[in-house]
């Protein structure tokens, strides 16, 4: 959600409330408008930001206050803020470490965020949603205009797929054999002592049960033990998809694909279906097809979760910090 608050000594519009976001973010037109110098900033511990789907170098951190709500009934905390020089829709993004300074609870569905004010009493403060409309279109126009433009405003179709060399062996390879059959096989360097290279490839000929050769080595896991249901919302429509045509190079991979999914047990073939969804291939860096399902209606028709991971992100924001305040040991 979009919201207006007060940042040091100014009211600031365009302000991102991102709970998937570890750090606040200030960006660099914002901190020359408040006549803020580089004097004022420290050095960033980690040296450069992760945000979206690249990484930027920071300027520095400043910490600043951050007020929300009016009078009596707001709240004043201070938080730091990383700056960075770029270009975007917003001036300012509020991480999850000042959501939870705030001890604030977001609605995205009211546009509403509730937090505990100064004296004690309950805040809240309404999201602009024609600004956030403004700055979600001209975020789209942004990331159009320049690949550079920040991930967190249009995620990628498959962001999997990179520009990033892949790790590679080194050295002169030798290929063995796993078992007694020529489909199983590994490698190892040709250049290793033989004291080494023999005891490593019995180890591993030892154990040749634990590598996945084909597809139907991975049965997944045990539904008895742990299974997956759909949080699809009572008297949700089903839709079946029409069918899309694909060229024939596009449908021969499908048609392998599928059949690999088939043999291996992965999936299985019905008769009579509510939810129907097309696949979508996806060109992968090194010109093979990724095959992708597109559940964009099944979706709509299962409820957000804003929070994802929450426990996971409780672990991450408990652990900032705490580098050299561990207990100590006598000996």
């Amino acid at each position: 959600m979009v919201i207006t608050a007060r940042v040091g000594t100014g009211l600031i519009k365009r302000i991102l409330v991102n709970t998937g976001a570890d750090s606040n973010i200030m960006f660099r037109n914002v901190f020359d408008a408040f006549g803020l110098r580089d004097a004022n900033l420290r050095t960033h511990q980690h040296g450069v930001v992760g945000l979206g789907d690249h990484f930027i170098k920071p300027d520095g951190i400043i910490s600043l206050p951050v007020s929300v709500g009016l009078g009596q009934g707001g709240r004043s905390v201070m938080a730091e803020f990383v700056v960075l020089r770029d270009s975007t829709a917003y001036n300012v993004i509020l991480g999850r470490k000042t959501i939870n300074d705030l001890g604030a609870v977001i609605s995205t569905k009211m546009l509403v965020m509730k937090f505990i004010a100064d004296d004690g009493s309950v805040g809240s403060i309404k999201g602009d949603l024609e600004t956030a409309v403004a700055c979600d279109n001209a975020s789209l126009s942004l990331r159009k205009k320049s690949k550079e433009a920040l991930g967190v405003f249009l995620a990628e179709l498959d962001p999997r797929v990179d520009d990033k060399p892949k790790p590679e062996p080194e050295g002169n390879l030798e290929r063995f054999r796993v078992d007694d059959t020529e489909e199983k096989f590994s490698f190892v360097n040709r250049n290793l002592p033989h004291d080494l290279k023999e005891p490593l490839m019995e180890m591993i000929r030892a154990n040749g049960d634990l590598f996945s050769w084909t597809a139907a080595d991975m049965p997944g896991i045990d539904p008895q033990l742990m299974s997956h249901r759909l949080a699809v919302r009572a008297g949700a429509k089903a839709v079946a998809q029409r069918r899309r045509k694909m060229s024939q190079e596009r449908a021969e991979e499908v048609a392998r694909q599928t059949a690999s999914l088939l043999e291996a047990g992965f999936i299985q073939e019905l008769d009579y279906l509510t939810w129907l969804s097309n696949v979508v291939l996806v060109r992968k860096h090194n010109g093979k097809w990724r095959m992708c399902v597109d559940y964009s209606d099944l979706n709509k028709a299962c409820p957000k979760d804003s929070y994802p991971f929450p426990n996971i992100d409780a672990l991450v924001d408990a652990a900032t910090r705490y580098r050299g305040h561990l207990p100590k040991v006598d000996e």
